[in-house]
């Protein structure tokens, strides 16, 4: 070979050679860089599985994560991983893990269902309606009705947290936060007639009378018996309210053994509702016993007159409140009067009634065969000009059960508490009485008419000397009770 032919050859050599070396250096580099190769990202999935086998999430989730950093395009070990992430609690991993799976691959519409589940879980509901619904879009019936079950179950969660916590307000005494609520599950639900009947009630609490009309007619012919009576006595109460007059009778003889004494009180009252707050009102009130005589040596042991006064009252404080004052004349009914036979009858005051628990005419339309909690409490402070010009307090409660004799007999079992005060010191106008009570409604149609009996202790709690009749008592009283609201 010339010396110019081997003066030719030689750069190529040299260059050649140069070009091998250089690739073999970069073939190694991995593995002097410390690096695995595609195979081993197998190795760290199938111990990965191996790990999952065993219930090891943990060491599961870092063997598919080692095979993923070889292999991050491998959905299927993604799509694995995130579901070793819900095994082991760590939900937002598996959303994000799972969310990488369907931006890369948004034809798996199952792993969108996944997505929706677990939001729903993170109580994220409207990320869950969002994933949910795109699932529903899925061909796969399978996958669309499963998305479908799940919109549809998820909505009425909502509905009935919503309606949970309506109910909590309710009780704390918000009505109007509440009633905003059952607004919004109304809208989603109207065939919820609960949700209806509740709602004009809080219209009908906050004086919303249109607005409650238009619920309760709703419901008025209700293929539910007991819906359609709920809503045709609410509006049959919102026609009283809404009237331009009113009217009340109470009729509530009784006898009491203490004094083997009958007394036959009956009080009427009609009037004008000229304002929301200011209601004048023509009043009668009469009240006759059975022993009470007059003469050289009266024995008193009832107030015996009819008394006629005109009054003005007002609920302008709510939650069964109402402010009276009346100016009137009681004649008295005894043939030979101690003070005349009318004198004039000045009184003012505030009473106060609340019931709570099942009421009777709901245990007889919603619980006639169980025992339910029932209970109620009045109170009166009023000032009475014809009586020493004192004021007198009275609070009764009454709290028991109705029995499960409803559907043949209404009848409530109860524990009866009366207290008396009054200003002057009476003994007879200061007492403390306990003791049981039976109420029965003999008509299951005519719930207004009612029988109670009690028998109550009592123990006089003003020391009065001239108080006859010792510091204790015992007294078994049977009462007729009938009240009509116009």
């Amino acid at each position: 070979m010339t010396n110019r032919l081997r003066r030719s050859l030689f750069p190529g050599i040299i260059a050649a050679s140069g070009c091998i070396f250089i690739g073999l250096v970069f073939a190694q580099m991995p593995l002097l860089a410390g690096q695995t190769t595609p195979e081993e990202g197998f190795k760290f999935a199938e111990d990965a599985y191996h790990q999952l086998s065993l219930k090891n999430y943990k060491g599961a989730i870092r063997q598919f994560q080692k095979a993923l950093a070889i292999d991050p395009a491998n959905a299927d070990w993604r799509t694995d991983l995130a579901y070793a992430e819900v095994s082991a609690d760590s939900l937002d991993d598996a959303i994000r893990e799972f969310k990488r799976v369907y931006a890369d691959h948004p034809e798996r519409l199952r792993i969108v269902l996944e997505i929706g589940h677990l939001y729903e879980q993170l109580h994220n509901s409207a990320m869950a309606e969002k994933y949910f619904q795109v699932a529903e879009s899925s061909v796969v019936p399978e996958i669309s009705q499963q998305a479908r079950m799940a919109l549809k179950n998820l909505r009425a969660s909502e509905r009935q947290a919503k309606k949970e916590r309506a109910y909590a307000l309710l009780a704390d005494g918000h009505p109007k936060e509440a009633l905003e609520l059952f607004q919004q599950v109304h809208a989603a639900d109207p065939d919820d007639t609960g949700v209806t009947l509740q709602m004009g009630y809080i219209y009908q609490q906050i004086g919303n009378l249109k607005r409650a009309r238009e619920m309760f007619a709703g419901e008025r012919n209700n293929q539910n018996p007991r819906v359609s009576d709920q809503a045709t006595a609410a509006l049959a109460e919102i026609n009283r309210q809404s009237a331009l007059w009113f009217g009340t009778v109470y009729f509530a003889p009784f006898y009491e053994s203490r004094f083997a004494n009958e007394i036959n009180p009956i009080s009427l009252k009609i009037g004008l509702k000229a304002t929301r707050y200011v209601e004048p009102y023509l009043g009668m009130r009469f009240t006759r016993d059975i022993r009470s005589t007059s003469g050289t040596l009266p024995v008193i042991y009832s107030d015996n007159s009819d008394v006629f006064s005109v009054g003005l009252q007002s609920p302008v404080l709510g939650h069964g409140v109402n402010l009276y004052a009346e100016a009137g004349t009681a004649v008295s009914l005894l043939s030979q009067p101690v003070h005349g036979r009318a004198v004039p009858d000045y009184r003012a005051g505030i009473n106060w009634y609340k019931p709570w628990g099942t009421a009777m005419a709901d245990a007889v339309k919603e619980s006639p065969r169980r025992v339910s909690f029932t209970g109620n409490a009045y109170s009166d402070i009023s000032f009475y000009s014809r009586y020493n010009e004192n004021v007198i307090g009275y609070l009764q409660v009454r709290e028991g059960i109705n029995l499960p004799t409803t559907h043949i007999i209404p009848m409530q079992l109860l524990a009866a508490i009366n207290v008396v005060r009054d200003s002057n010191g009476d003994f007879y106008n200061n007492v403390v009485e306990a003791g049981p009570a039976v109420r029965i409604a003999p008509f299951r149609r005519l719930l207004s008419l009612q029988f109670e009996a009690d028998y109550l202790r009592g123990v006089y709690t003003a020391h009065d000397p001239s108080n006859p009749y010792g510091p204790r008592y015992g007294d078994f009283r049977v009462f007729l009770i009938w009240s009509k609201t116009f």
